[in-house]
């Protein structure tokens, strides 16, 4: 749906673009030396409103993807948004956040991070950083032994 979105945006801003009625001017005092008319005011407003949607700032700034593998081991994949304001140190916090909640989750005693890369996926617009780590979960010592 996000990706929709801006593609039903676009003949909304032509309808209004190609409207009689949005091009009248808007009422001024005198002295003004220029015209706004509402159809300006409606762009405006679907613009601020394209702009907000696209980046969502109340969004998180990281996706996570987990993987357990059968040794005690946890791939961790991690992916910037491509719009976001912030959070480009952050990778090494979320992931050692979320190991410690599944040492809990799991019972172990400890984890130990084994590889850790961030790095910049490149693209033509809108490159991302990229983040990978390789988590081993410490178990818990036998008790009496």
């Amino acid at each position: 749906m996000k990706r929709l979105l801006p593609t039903l945006l676009l003949p909304a801003w032509l309808a209004m673009a190609a409207c009689s009625t949005l091009s009248k001017p808007i009422p001024a005092s005198e002295g003004l030396e220029y015209v706004v008319t509402y159809g300006d005011v409606l762009k405006v407003g679907l613009l601020i409103g394209t702009l907000y949607y696209i980046t969502d700032p109340r969004a998180p700034s990281w996706e996570i993807s987990e993987t357990r593998l059968p040794d005690q081991r946890v791939i961790y994949q991690m992916n910037k948004q491509y719009l976001s304001v912030g959070g480009d140190g952050e990778a090494g916090y979320i992931m050692r956040r979320r190991a410690e909640s599944l040492v809990r989750e799991l019972g172990m005693e400890d984890y130990r991070i084994e590889r850790f890369e961030e790095a910049v996926d490149n693209r033509i617009l809108l490159p991302r950083r990229t983040a990978y780590a390789e988590i081993r979960m410490i178990p818990a010592k036998a008790v009496g032994g």
